[in-house]
């Protein structure tokens, strides 16, 4: 009998006091905090202590307490528009990731010295990816993103530094250029290199050019002779023009440059042949050397347009 009695009091005690604890919570008396969380409590308005983790008890109508996340915090920074220092508009997404440090100083400071710091955070990063981008070229904003993004983290830490937070980092997650731009830029990238390849074939006409005058300075009589013949061949080739030889052209050419001897017949026969060929000749080579001239000409005029315009 004595045993139920204990037991019914047992009992009695638990219900009592799960009553009591649910009244307690519901009219905010006792707080349960997770280990990431942390609660600034004030008295009649002045700053008492805080608490956290786990249980933590206020005196109702007469302590109130402000709820601290110590987790890292993702804030996303609503696209915007920013205009170039040469007038280009573009579109930037970014994000803050930052959280509130564990010291119990700062704790307090991210409670009474900022409103809120999420929305005070995000605010001065949107205006300052503004005046910093108003300040950089469209160039240098694509080929400097790591850079502006430390640009930004240090110009928040500094404004936010009695906040009681620690600014992880200030990423721009997108850059959107107009689609006319990139097109623009696209005809560029595509006109320099077609500079490029004007210039590289214009001082390869002009090397072969000047090789071709060291090599004709050098030659003796008898192998310009040589290659006259050889020209000859090419152009007994076409279907307007029939040139023949009096022997085995590459007999007939070794005679003409001395590289051999011949009968007094066939040195006759190449004498005859250079007399008889060698006005056509001459126009041939004549007219090659004027395309070739007019090819570097041309070569040199186009390489000073680009010049010019790119």
């Amino acid at each position: 009998m004595s045993s139920n009695i204990v037991l019914q009091v047992i009992i009695g005690i638990i219900v009592l006091f799960a009553v009591i604890s649910v009244i307690f919570v519901k009219a905010g008396a006792i707080l349960f905090l997770e280990e990431y969380e942390r609660a600034v409590i004030s008295r009649f308005g002045r700053l008492n202590r805080v608490g956290g983790p786990g249980w933590t008890f206020i005196i109702p109508g007469i302590e109130r307490a402000t709820h601290v996340e110590l987790r890292t915090q993702t804030i996303d920074i609503p696209k915007q528009d920013a205009m170039t220092k040469d007038n280009i508009m573009l579109t930037l997404d970014a994000v803050i990731y930052l959280k509130v440090n564990k010291d119990p100083r700062d704790i307090v400071n991210a409670v009474i010295n900022v409103e809120n710091y999420r929305e005070a955070a995000k605010l001065f990063i949107k205006a300052q990816i503004r005046d910093v981008i108003g300040n950089m070229a469209l160039s240098d904003v694509i080929s400097n993103i790591n850079d502006l993004n430390e640009k930004l983290k240090k110009e928040l830490l500094l404004i936010s530094k009695d906040w009681g937070i620690k600014v992880d980092s200030v990423e721009i997650k997108e850059i959107k250029v107009p689609d006319e731009v990139i097109e623009a830029m696209h005809k560029q990238k595509a006109a320099i290199q077609k500079k490029l390849a004007v210039i590289e074939e214009a001082q390869g006409e002009h090397e072969k050019i000047k090789a071709i005058n060291a090599a004709a300075s050098e030659l003796t009589d008898k192998s310009v002779a040589y290659y006259y013949i050889k020209a000859l061949e090419e152009m007994s080739k076409g279907e307007s023009t029939k040139i023949i030889f009096p022997m085995e052209f590459s007999r007939l050419a070794n005679i003409i440059s001395g590289k051999i001897g011949g009968s007094n017949r066939e040195q006759a026969q190449a004498d005859k042949f250079l007399e008889q060929y060698g006005p056509l000749l001459q126009k041939y080579i004549e007219k090659q050397k004027q395309d070739s001239e007019n090819k570097w000409n041309l070569l040199s005029r186009t390489q000073h347009f680009y010049h010019l315009h790119f």
